[in-house]
């Protein structure tokens, strides 16, 4: 089975938190799965290496984590959640001052993430569920992760 890996789960593993994803993890890293990553997880992989590309790549080849491309049928997947998304997005004021509220935000690489998940994969594994869920319904989570 091909399993993206979201970029939550490999921190989780270098700051040792999260038990239960860590153990989906290791499930299917001992189960021989195929476990990929879109390269936009990669890049968001480097700052918690402070910037090393060879440290970066040796954590994810010792995880046996293979990089690949974004392809236009994931990106096009990716483009179609970020829409929703963008359509659906609060634009809350205050009804005393007139400012605009905090809200959370979503970046562009959860969903290049998801498209990926959904056209090249048959699971995600990743703590991150309302995203995945709400806007890449098709998504199988591994190990239940996004039920």
């Amino acid at each position: 089975m091909r399993i993206c890996i979201d970029t939550v789960v490999l921190v989780d593993i270098l700051k040792d938190e999260f038990r239960s994803i860590q153990e989906l993890f290791y499930s299917a890293l001992s189960s021989q799965e195929t476990l990929i990553s879109p390269v936009v997880v990669f890049a968001e992989l480097m700052p918690v290496f402070g910037g090393d590309n060879a440290q970066c790549r040796t954590f994810l080849k010792e995880h046996k984590i293979k990089i690949e491309p974004l392809d236009l049928e994931s990106v096009t997947a990716a483009s179609r959640g970020w829409l929703q998304y963008l359509q659906q997005k609060p634009r809350g004021r205050c009804p005393h001052c007139g400012e605009r509220l905090p809200q959370k935000e979503h970046l562009l690489s959860d969903f290049y993430i998801g498209g990926f998940a959904s056209t090249r994969c048959e699971a995600i594994l990743t703590r991150d569920r309302g995203i995945y869920v709400k806007y890449f319904s098709e998504l199988q989570g591994y190990g239940n992760c996004l039920g």
